[in-house]
Formats: structure tokens, sequence, C-alpha cells
């Protein structure tokens, strides 16, 4: 990915390569759409010039979270970090203090795995809900574009 080449180019000393924007591109559109693309550039946390761009090259930005969503992901985290800790309360006991503790092994292992998919789970949508819009300069990687978003 270029993110991890720009920051071991900066771990070596390297200074990362500018990108030169000098080239213009002139459209023209109504008032209602040019209200419409500063809004959405707006709710993506985005330049015009970075939303129109990235639109323009196929990538389709995700809206910044409103503050209700904002808080629910503070929730869920709050609940991640709940359930990361009894996991690893858990993961400390012996397995005759597990046993005693759930008095039934085999349901007790099931909960416990099925725990750790949840955690991990809320750990990957915490992280992607949590990235910050950019431009994807230079990339290639379809994955990233409007299909895989």
């Amino acid at each position: 990915m270029m993110h991890e080449e720009d920051n071991s180019n900066q771990e070596l000393g390297q200074k990362k390569p500018i990108i030169r924007r000098d080239k213009v591109v002139v459209t023209k559109v109504t008032e209602q759409e040019l209200s419409q693309i500063k809004s959405t550039a707006d709710q993506c946390g985005m330049t015009r010039s970075d939303f129109i761009r990235a639109r323009a090259l196929g990538y389709k930005p995700r809206q910044r979270l409103s503050d209700r969503e904002l808080d629910g992901l503070r929730q869920l985290a709050a609940c991640r970090t709940d359930m990361v800790n009894f996991a690893n309360a858990l993961h400390g006991l012996s397995d005759n203090e597990k046993i005693r503790l759930f008095r039934h092994e085999e349901t007790m292992l099931e909960w416990y795995e099925k725990v750790a998919h949840v955690t991990n789970r809320v750990a990957d949508f915490l992280q992607s809900a949590q990235t910050v819009n950019s431009y994807p300069a230079g990339t290639t990687n379809e994955e990233i574009k409007e299909d895989g978003a």
C-alpha cells in the first residue's frame, strides 16, 4: 500500500514524494448541483476538489459520522473493552478455575470462542468507522474503489 511505503521512506530518513497537481479540469454545474457537491464534500470532511477528484477516479468517500453515531461507537468501544477485560480475566484462570466458575467446560469454551470472535469483529468495525476520508493519491488499489467500499 502507498501509506506503508511512505512510512518506510520516512523511517529511512527519506522525504515523502510531493505530488504536484497543476492541471485544471473545468466543468459547469447548476446551482443545485454545486450546492449538493459542497454539502456532500462537507459531510465527508473533504474539500470540494478532493471530493470531486475522488469521485471522478471511481472512489466513493464515506460520510463522517453524526454525533449520535459517534456516541454509539463510543458505547460500542466501551463494550468491547469490557469484553476484552473479561476474556483476559478468563484467560488467566486455570482450567479448574474456569470449570468451577462456569460448571460446564464445554459451554464455557464455546462462549469464550464466541466472545473472542465478537471482540475481533468489533475492533475491525471500530477501526474502519474511524478511518478518516482522504484522497488515495497514486493508488490503483481496486479494494478502495467504490465497488469495494
